[in-house]
């Protein structure tokens, strides 16, 4: 299976969770990324991942905390007050409810289907506690 069926089929698996439609997945050069960092984006016409990314936990998780984003948008979650990352702070970024739900749920994903929960360690003690707590809702949701 090469890297788009994979991330196709997880991308299913995961919708089928969330009960949406799964979006349509396009391969992009880096450049077309927010930062140097950012392995995927929501787009209103797909999910875009970088494609110079191996197949790895890093692409997996992206790929569910995208997916997540569109699971919000899908339940009418409004993004007035969405602010983008090179607008604010990394902790004002990551501590808006729409990214904690996300990594969130990115991060029970990654527990559920690989037996691996991201650390945030680059983040704030502020933020890995507010994913922390939602991850714990989440779990009541889904168990």
């Amino acid at each position: 299976m090469d890297k788009k069926q994979i991330c196709i089929k997880f991308s299913r698996e995961i919708c089928d969770i969330l009960d949406i439609p799964v979006p349509f997945i396009k391969f992009v050069s880096a450049d077309r990324m927010h930062t140097g960092t950012q392995i995927a984006a929501l787009t209103p016409n797909a999910v875009l991942i970088r494609d110079d990314i191996a197949v790895s936990p890093e692409l997996f998780f992206a790929l569910a905390h995208e997916l997540r984003h569109a699971y919000q948008i899908a339940g009418g979650e409004s993004l007035e007050e969405y602010r983008t990352s090179d607008r604010i702070s990394i902790e004002q970024y990551n501590l808006q409810p729409l990214e904690v739900d996300a990594n969130a749920f990115g991060a029970l994903i990654m527990s559920d289907f690989f037996g691996i929960v991201p650390q945030f360690r680059n983040m704030p003690d502020t933020v890995r506690k507010a994913i922390k707590d939602r991850m714990k809702q989440l779990q009541k949701e889904y168990t």
